[in-house]
């Protein structure tokens, strides 16, 4: 009796078991492809303009593979951070080339899954450093800049002679894409020595990477900027002031550090900035007399404004790095604070690539509350927001 109470109850299980699976083969079409295959989908996609192919693997994301390799050169810097977790949040693996310490760079780490941020000690004055660091990619940026000469680097070598030289390699390597970041009002004959070189850069590159795309962003500000934080320095080391160049009537548009990066990830298979230049600048104007209200307003402090000539701003700001490790303002972004941010005509913009970036407004207390004193740290922000933009205080107000 037992035995035939066995079979049945076997049996049953096996109806079940046949009916369950019915259900399941009925309902997993309707499923989503990635849902049902996340570890064996893949896709496998020719390169344009090359024979080469790449493979796409996963559903998308860090944990995912893109198929594309990119190599950020100037990885460690402040933009370049951004563009590495830009790059990682769409399953590139990201060849990071650094010098200096290991410390420089494993905050990186974090970006990408196992693998898919790969550290590489580079020296940019050996070209078959740099080769090593590009031979495997299909995508090259180069984000490499100082906003001052140093002892081992001058700014004609930065920006020029090595801008040139990572160029060459990239076409002798047969890289698909080079993206050449380099800054709003280049001009070769700037009186910023800056400015000056980044115009010479971009004809240097242009002549050994005809298909390059170059990236001029305007003055960008993060947790790790030189305009914010450069203002903070000053409330908090400066108590007599605030010092202001060209009577503050300079023209400033500046930008979300994110919002460039984010721009610049999509630039890696976007084909419509395929030799062509991107401009990427806030979407406010401001006086930089305003500009500076702004972030007094914010950090709820009560300095003055300290407009000087420029002369004495140069010899201010030489004298003040002579004991500083890194110079807060260098004579030369002295003389920038004298030449407004004039758009380019017939460059593509944010509005090209569809996204609308962050105003001003909407960032700033994200990064200028450190500066506050400690009984305003919990203060409201928005009651304090006036008009700052050029649009609203005319230029006889400032």
């Amino acid at each position: 009796m037992s035995a035939v109470s066995s079979a049945a109850s076997a049996h049953a299980s096996t109806v079940r078991l046949s009916r369950a699976l019915v259900a399941v083969t009925a309902v997993a079409p309707r499923l989503p492809y990635h849902q049902l295959q996340q570890r064996r989908y893949h896709d496998v996609a020719k390169i344009p303009g090359s024979s080469a192919v790449y493979v796409q693997k996963g559903p998308g994301g860090r944990s995912s593979n893109s198929g594309h390799v990119a190599t950020v050169l100037g990885c460690t810097g402040f933009l370049g951070r951004y563009v590495v977790n830009n790059l990682g949040k769409r399953g590139t693996q990201v060849v990071i080339p650094y010098r200096g310490t290991d410390d420089d760079r494993r905050h990186l780490k974090l970006m990408g899954d196992l693998g898919q941020i790969v550290p590489l000690r580079f020296d940019i004055r050996n070209e078959e450093s740099i080769r090593e660091s590009v031979r495997h990619s299909d995508v090259v940026y180069n984000l490499i800049g100082k906003d001052f000469n140093t002892k081992n680097f001058t700014l004609d070598q930065v920006h020029v002679d090595h801008a040139a030289a990572i160029a060459r390699i990239c076409r002798e390597e047969g890289v698909q894409r080079l993206i050449h970041v380099s800054a709003m009002n280049v001009d070769e004959n700037s009186p910023s020595d800056f400015l000056r070189t980044k115009a010479l850069g971009e004809k240097a590159v242009k002549a050994e990477f005809p298909d390059v795309t170059i990236v001029r962003p305007g003055t960008m500000y993060g947790t790790e900027d030189r305009l914010l934080n450069r203002l903070g320095w000053f409330v908090k080391w400066l108590p007599g002031g605030i010092p202001i160049m060209n009577s503050g009537k300079t023209r400033i548009r500046p930008a979300y550090v994110g919002d460039v990066a984010h721009i610049l990830a999509k630039l890696e298979n976007d084909d419509r900035a395929v030799g062509k230049i991107v401009e990427l600048y806030g979407p406010k104007e401001y006086f930089y007399s305003n500009l500076v209200e702004f972030f007094l307003d914010v950090t709820r402090r009560e300095q003055m404004a300290v407009h000087l000539p420029k002369f004495v701003g140069k010899a201010i700001a030489a004298t003040i790095n002579l004991a500083m490790p890194t110079p807060i303002i260098s004579p030369d972004e002295v003389e920038r604070l004298y030449i407004d941010d004039k758009p380019t005509p017939g460059a593509l913009t944010f509005a090209d690539f569809n996204v609308k970036p962050f105003s001003l407004e909407e960032q700033i207390i994200r990064f200028a509350a450190l500066y506050r004193s400690q009984e305003y740290q919990r203060a409201p922000y928005d009651a304090i927001v006036r008009k700052y933009t050029t649009d609203q205080v005319p230029h006889n107000k400032i």
